[in-house]
């Protein structure tokens, strides 16, 4: 008799083991297929990005060819940051930034100051400033606006492209360096060259040796005690000391240089027309804060 209850005592842990590792094949057989139907998705998903590239990388070429500016899609490469201009695509707004683009070199004091949001944002500091009559004496318009910054500033935002903001394209922002700036950079350390074939100069002149030939890469900044600008054509922009990713150091002429911290502006369409809400350079000091805590054809261009 305790043979036999010793033999169906033997049985049923058989059986029980038999279950057990029937159960974890089981179980190891439906991880292994939800691993294989996530390593499927993942690689749809590269497949999809990868023709979406080259689908873009041909239409900018083309639209490059017909004699655009800047093409309308992003071509996303490594290292760089390629011009794309989604402004083209609506033409209100295409009509009217070609309007203050000509405003912009005529000094319109009149045309910039009714194309402004009331609430524009054009400063960060303790106390951001807001408003249009803050906006005019911020820039020098009230007094001296022949002389003021503005012109040059914000005509370098508006003639480098942009992206819309939203699905409906109700509201751009300039230029495209600050949109598609490439994650994992210090925004404050790096910045893009924003032409093709822009000369990198040994000192910070416009005769000096030239070292490389450099075209949308992003470059590293590096500090200067002795900044220098120089005039070049109709502007005058500082040289920004620079460093690539090989390590070779040197001077960019500051037209062609742009950084996610530099000045971008915002447009909205509101009641039939198109305003500028914000134009304004640095960060937001409350984002600063809660990082913090959590822790330019062209003369420069020729020989």
């Amino acid at each position: 008799m305790k043979n036999t209850v010793y033999l169906l005592g033997l049985l049923f842990v058989g059986l029980l083991f038999v279950q057990c590792d029937s159960f974890n094949n089981k179980s190891k057989l439906e991880q292994a297929e939800a691993e294989a139907k996530t390593a499927q998705a993942r690689l749809d998903s590269i497949e999809q990005e990868v023709k979406l590239a080259a689908a873009n990388k041909l239409k900018a070429e083309e639209e490059l060819k017909a004699g655009k500016k800047m093409p309308s899609v992003s071509v996303k490469e490594v290292g760089k940051v390629n011009p794309v201009d989604e402004g083209q695509l609506r033409r209100d707004f295409n009509s009217f930034r070609n309007d203050l683009i000509n405003a912009i070199s005529r000094k319109d004091v009149t045309f910039i100051m009714n194309m402004l949001d009331e609430n524009v944002l054009y400063n960060y500091d303790e106390t951001p400033g807001k408003g249009k009559e803050g906006f005019k004496k911020f820039w020098k318009l009230d007094k001296s606006s022949a002389t003021s910054k503005l012109w040059q500033e914000l005509n370098k935002v508006v003639q480098n492209g942009g992206t819309f903001d939203n699905k409906d394209q109700s509201v751009f922002t300039a230029p495209y360096v600050f949109t598609t700036f490439p994650s994992g950079y210090d925004t404050n350390e790096y910045a893009a060259v924003t032409g093709k074939g822009v000369r990198m100069r040994e000192k910070a002149s416009r005769g000096s040796k030239n070292i490389a030939s450099l075209s949308y890469d992003v470059v590293r900044l590096l500090p200067d005690r002795s900044p220098r600008s120089e005039r070049i054509g109709k502007v005058r922009y500082f040289w920004r000391k620079v460093q690539l990713e090989d390590g070779t150091e040197g001077y960019v002429y500051g037209q062609f240089v742009h950084g996610p911290a530099d000045y971008r502006a915002s447009f909205e369409r509101a009641d039939g027309s198109w305003k500028m809400f914000m134009f304004v350079k640095g960060e937001e000091k409350e984002l600063v804060e809660q990082s913090e805590a959590g822790e330019t054809t062209t003369d420069s261009l020729e020989n």
